[in-house]
């Protein structure tokens, strides 16, 4: 793993999406100032012969994310959202020169944020602690996937584990409005502001011995599960030190005009196959010949992305049974074959780039993941209480993660189907609602609870 030389980077944690080609000055880089991108009144269209970072982008300092500025109607296109996810992407892996390691494990987590220390909400150097937490409305648990609440369970039959990372926009407004008391405060329109930006990371148990080459990994400390009696898993109170790798990132964060924040899905490449166009999920043929890290070849695709009942585990060496086989039922989330060119180019573009070593300050590895789209709605369009943004997507309306969603795909599926501003029991429909952190936050409505026993 190389060290930067030639780049700033204790500024990531600012996140910025300006872009400047500006020599560097001693450690502090200059940007430009940030100016809005023109509201675009209808989808933008895709098809983009190249779609790829800017000429100089690769040689700028710390490689912010770049959005579109003084754009004329229709304003951005769709090449300029999945240039965003990718130049939002490569920012945040770029490794921190203190730690060797990508700069968003230096992000705070949720459970940073509920804390309460100062020290552990700063953006710095901290260790990745995976564990399961109590199910909150809306809330990701860092072995439950979004959306379904079931637990993906690799070939080796370990679980895999989630985690969030919040950057110091996002994480402000976070802590701003976090508990019932503040939350309380925000307007129903209260958006999170522009560079605002989250990660949702996916990562497996690396068996002994078998540290991948084409993932990237890491020591994390896991909490152990055992049998909760009634076919489901719950901590067991003891800890464990694990090499972990990373197979999935959700990119999120909000530009000019799209308060209701881009969302992109990376994946490592050898996840899980792409349902063939001429298989439907409940047929009973093989999805693929070949094996996946979470697809067994030749598995029918009617015995895939299936949600047991029940859970068995060995408490002494965590195997968990069944596992879990997984694809993904739209490739590039349904996106038009225009809008796939343009991301199949930016993927090219991006991985060849990472691959060749063009920019030092980033792990080859990272080339070995790839982005199946991003999802957003028309410009200044986003409205408080509105549990229908999933029908306005746009870019990849389908787009589903084979190991965040594997559970929950399906036509019209997408993230806004899980993050909207819609209201629910015990709270209004606000803005904010879009963030599962400020809603795990709320307690849950007595009335609601009784009613479930």
């Amino acid at each position: 793993m190389t060290s930067p030389k030639h780049f700033a980077l204790a500024p990531l944690a600012a996140g910025l999406l300006s872009f400047a080609l500006v020599p560097q000055a001693g450690a502090q880089p200059t940007t430009a100032p940030r100016i809005s991108a023109q509201p675009a009144t209808a989808g933008p269209a895709g098809g983009a012969v190249n779609c790829n970072a800017p000429f100089g982008w690769w040689e700028s300092p710390n490689l912010n994310p770049i959005f579109p500025a003084n754009k004329p109607p229709p304003g951005p296109t769709d090449c300029d959202f999945q240039i965003w996810s990718w130049t939002a992407f490569v920012h945040w892996m770029q490794n921190d020169p203190r730690t060797g390691k990508p700069a968003f494990l230096n992000l705070p987590t949720p459970d940073d944020l509920a804390s309460g220390d100062p020290a552990r909400m700063r953006a710095a150097p901290r260790a990745l602690v995976l564990k399961p937490r109590n199910q909150k409305p809306k809330s990701l648990s860092e072995i439950q996937q979004a959306g379904s609440g079931g637990v993906l369970v690799d070939q080796s039959g370990r679980a895999v584990y989630y985690a969030t990372h919040m950057d110091p926009v996002y994480f402000a407004t976070a802590q701003q409005y976090y508990g019932a008391a503040n939350y309380a405060k925000a307007p129903p329109a209260t958006p999170f502001p522009v560079n605002a930006t989250v990660f949702k990371t996916a990562w497996r148990i690396v068996q002994p011995n078998a540290i991948p080459t084409d993932a990237y990994s890491t020591q994390a400390t896991i909490a152990l599960l055992e049998s909760d009696g009634q076919g489901g898993l719950r901590t067991s109170g003891q800890t464990q030190n694990a090499t972990v790798a990373l197979v999935g990132v959700h990119v999120v964060g909000v530009v000019q005009d799209h308060p209701e924040f881009l969302w992109a899905t990376f994946e490592q490449t050898n996840n899980a196959p792409d349902l063939p166009p001429n298989v439907q999920p409940g047929s009973s043929d093989p999805v693929s010949s070949r094996s996946f890290t979470f697809y067994r070849a030749n598995t029918p695709a009617n015995a895939s992305n299936q949600m047991p009942t029940s859970y068995t585990i060995d408490p002494a060496t965590q195997a968990i049974s069944p596992v879990t086989n997984a694809f993904r039922q739209f490739a590039w989330g349904g996106a038009t074959p225009d809008r796939v060119q343009d991301i199949t180019s930016s993927n090219k573009n991006f991985q060849d780039h990472i691959r060749g070593g063009g920019a030092k300050s980033i792990d080859q590895v990272f080339a070995n993941y790839v982005m199946h789209g991003t999802v957003w709605i028309l410009a200044n369009t986003l409205q408080p209480g509105d549990g229908n943004l999933d029908t306005q997507a746009i870019g990849s309306p389908s787009l589903a993660s084979s190991v965040m969603e594997t559970f929950v795909q399906g036509a019209g599926t997408n993230c806004f189907s899980c993050h909207n501003t819609s209201g629910g029991s015990g709270y209004p429909g606000k803005d904010i609602n879009l963030s599962h952190v400020i809603l795990g936050s709320l307690a849950p409505n007595p009335e609601l609870l009784r009613a479930r026993r």
